[in-house]
């Protein structure tokens, strides 16, 4: 993946995490989640009012989520990547298509728990979609390395960590983004902690996963970095 091609995911990374907290605190603060109109649509019945534009949305009597202009701009930026549409630059639709994904995941946990928006389901999965562009952003040539491993080596695992240099060069390189500008690179990881703090705010029992996540996380690396260790030290002798 060149420079070009890495500055897309960090486009739709950064516009999907900026839509989902705008959306997030614009619904926290307007208390669009408790309004009559939501409560009337979590019990299965119709709000009693045609429509409505303000807090939420009626529209013939129905109320309109989010989610659905979300799916909406996902939408309209796949086909016009389909299409390659050559007056609509792709950063264009990299932010139509973050910002949508953004509308949508943020009631994605009202979606699976039948109208619970304040479900943990939401911040699980967005950081578990995150954690998917970030693995496009900064390990892209660890990936590639791990498939020609997978499918030019007997015993993958053991080359995966044994040999392969790839990973520690890449979490060396974490920090120092050459593909973007730095103030930008600074912004894009200040908003992840700033986010991460809300989340915790929000979802305080959303602590031991991230704990345990990085647990898990930590426990892999040393294990690999221990084969890797052994791997040259046999090497050298």
């Amino acid at each position: 993946m060149n420079i070009k091609e890495k500055g897309l995911p960090f486009i739709i990374a950064a516009s999907f995490l900026i839509s989902l907290i705008s959306i997030r605190l614009l619904v926290l603060i307007a208390g669009s989640a408790d309004s009559e109109f939501a409560q009337a649509a979590k019990a299965g019945s119709l709000p009693g009012t045609n429509f409505y534009i303000g807090s939420n949305i009626i529209l013939f009597g129905y109320h309109i989520h989010h989610f659905y202009f979300g799916v909406l701009l996902i939408a309209i930026a796949g086909w016009l990547s389909i299409t390659e549409k050559p007056k609509v630059k792709k950063s264009t639709t990299a932010i139509m298509y973050g910002i949508g994904l953004g509308l949508f995941l943020d009631e994605i946990g009202l979606l699976l728990t039948w109208g619970d928006y304040f479900s943990g389901l939401t911040h699980i999965i967005s950081l578990f979609i995150l954690a998917i562009f970030f693995n496009l952003i900064f390990f892209a040539d660890f990936w590639k390395s791990v498939r020609n491993q997978i499918k030019n080596k007997p015993n993958p695992i053991k080359s995966l960590f044994g040999r392969d240099k790839a990973f520690f060069k890449t979490l060396d390189r974490l920090t120092e983004t050459t593909f973007l500008p730095k103030n930008i690179s600074a912004i894009f990881s200040s908003a992840i902690y700033i986010g991460m703090a809300l989340f915790v705010l929000i979802e305080p029992a959303s602590v031991k996963y991230i704990l345990g996540g990085g647990f898990i996380i930590e426990g892999m690396i040393i294990i690999a970095k221990t084969i890797y260790t052994k791997e040259a030290k046999n090497e050298e002798t």
